[in-house]
């Protein structure tokens, strides 16, 4: 999504730039330049970067199970999840996202990054199937 909003920022810079030279092309008065034409390099450099940095730091969170239990990546995300101190698993509505949420026998939940359904592009056509898994996991794992 960041990397739609930076190219259409981008896209939008750069139709500012080349403003003046389609008005001279079309109506042949000679273009008045108030920025320098090198500035398209500043508008155009955060898509790329912007996409790459996606690339490498989007593939870094989520969540890892195992026969322990639930556990955020990268781990100093915080919240864990032990299977012998998770109740229940189940969907939860937090804006709108549908996440897995994992309620614990002290009462506070941990709800996973991965996976999620959302709208647009957050939608995960697998999202009830990794649901279903992660039940399944809890229910062969939780009593040891």
């Amino acid at each position: 999504m960041g990397l739609l909003v930076v190219g259409a920022l981008a896209l939008t810079g750069l139709a500012a730039e080349l403003a003046p030279v389609v008005a001279h092309w079309l109506t042949g008065v000679p273009p008045h330049r108030t920025v320098p034409g090198q500035t398209w390099w500043a508008l155009a450099l955060p898509v790329p970067v912007g996409g790459l940095v996606g690339l490498v730091l989007g593939r870094r969170v989520g969540a890892d199970l195992d026969s322990a239990g639930a556990w955020s990546v990268p781990g100093a995300l915080g919240a864990s999840a032990p299977w012998h101190r998770v109740v229940e698993v189940r969907m939860e509505r937090r804006g709108r996202r549908t996440v897995v949420a994992l309620p614990l026998l002290d009462g506070s939940i941990v709800r996973l990054r991965a996976p999620y359904d959302g709208h647009w592009l957050g939608r995960d056509p697998e999202f009830e199937r990794k649901q279903f898994r992660i039940r399944l996991l809890w229910e062969t794992h939780r009593y040891g």
